[in-house]
């Protein structure tokens, strides 16, 4: 079941997708099912990355439907004790940045369970958040975080105006990449913003997954792949520009980028990092795709690297769990071929636990059970969080129990 069978850009229209990569077909990634049978035989669906010729977004060939992937996610930011602390520092930031005086608007995009939102209701901000997951946004709301439960788009923003007012902060943190439509979301938030407004969008950076062959982040949710080029052209497509942006290391590296209506804007209002960034990805042929003729090899490389540690510990009888149940750990496996190899997973998500993983039907158990339920090596799926699982689990490396990190190097430590 899929939105559409595009065979046109997602932002631009134009009919130029050149292949980057195909990867084997894989089930919805977060998925999680009730019985590792059911697990086990979840529907696939192709996994076709591409990237078109005329406006250079990277995206999927082949799209599944959106209420199918979110309406009942089970992917929530607060189980995540270094997300909770990046989104408290950054609502600080920009509380600060901003100087936002108590009882500013601040309204989110793909809300989750209002972790970050959270963080500026205790800064004194108003506050209100649009997230399809049903159940997400009901516990959100419950918690003191209002929560529509839609997918925003242009009618919502007007629903949001309406009954909200305009925001002095539109959010959208690794939300953008999982839009289905991509124009009339942000058509949405040009509604919101004001001439003293920003935008603060937050995004998986095409350019380090692209170099270190980290294609763990593709995946169905994920429609879009990002370059600073990309979503500067699709803002701009609606009367928006950045005009800052920082790198972050989240997600593997991640940009964050302030945006505000560019009817407003003088080219002095154009932050030096904007035009740094911008030839950089020049520089290193992100912006006309020559670094991505080689992403399929360098995709191949991992599987096989992966695949012949993590099998050859398996064919010497070595106990083998994971770490992390999260949508990057069922494209990893599923193309590494190391699901089999892998006795159970490890997560921090109390929703998630004694649920299976779509695909591999591997059982997914509490993070407790790292040193109670002896393994010899951890194949650590959430790598990105790699120095804070290590430092809540040093019973697990104590014990004599050793990490399989796949990225951005693969190493066992």
């Amino acid at each position: 079941m899929t939105d559409r069978e595009p065979d046109s850009c997602l932002l631009c229209s134009a009919q130029a997708l050149e292949e980057v990569v195909t990867l084997r077909p894989t089930p919805p990634a977060n998925a999680l099912a009730v019985t590792a049978e059911e697990a086990r035989t979840a529907a696939t669906y192709p996994l076709r990355l591409v990237r078109c010729g005329a406006c250079g977004l990277v995206q999927l060939a082949d799209r599944v439907s959106r209420d199918l992937l979110f309406r009942d996610y089970k992917y929530a930011t607060g189980a995540a004790p270094g997300l909770v602390r990046h989104f408290r520092a950054l609502a600080t930031s920009l509380v600060a940045k901003h100087a936002l005086p108590p009882g500013s608007a601040v309204v989110e995009v793909g809300s989750n369970d209002g972790t970050l939102l959270r963080a500026f209701a205790d800064e004194g901000m108003r506050v209100l958040g649009v997230d399809p997951a049903v159940e997400l946004a009901r516990q959100a709301t419950e918690s003191g975080v209002p929560t529509l439960p839609e997918h925003f788009d242009e009618r919502v923003a007007e629903r949001v105006l309406a009954e909200f007012g305009s925001a002095d902060i539109v959010l959208a943190n690794n939300v953008l990449a999982h839009v289905g439509d991509l124009n009339s979301t942000l058509r949405g938030v040009r509604r919101l913003l004001t001439p003293t407004s920003h935008g603060v969008f937050e995004a998986a950076h095409l350019l380090p997954m692209a170099a270190e062959g980290m294609y763990e982040f593709i995946y169905h949710e994920h429609v879009s792949y990002f370059s600073l080029h990309t979503l500067r052209a699709a803002v701009s497509r609606h009367g928006m520009d950045i005009v800052d942006v920082e790198e972050v290391p989240t997600q593997g590296g991640s940009i964050r980028c302030w945006v505000r209506l560019a009817d407003a804007l003088t080219p002095a209002d154009i932050g030096p990092r904007v035009a740094d960034l911008l030839r950089r990805e020049d520089e290193a042929g992100l912006t006309d795709g020559s670094l991505l003729r080689q992403f399929a090899d360098r995709v191949s490389r991992v599987n096989t690297m992966l695949g012949d540690v993590v099998g050859g510990l398996h064919a010497k009888g070595k106990r083998i769990c994971g770490y992390g149940a999260s949508a990057r750990a069922v494209t990893l496996m599923s193309q590494a071929g190391i699901g089999g190899a892998v006795d159970w997973i490890a997560d921090d998500n109390p929703r998630k636990i004694g649920l299976y993983v779509p695909g591999s039907g591997i059982q997914i158990r509490p993070s407790s059970k790292l040193t109670s339920d002896a393994a010899d090596y951890c194949v650590l799926f959430a790598w990105n969080f790699g120095s804070d699982i290590a430092a809540r689990t040093a019973g697990f490396t104590d014990g004599g129990g050793m990490f399989i990190v796949p990225f951005p190097e693969l190493t066992v430590r």
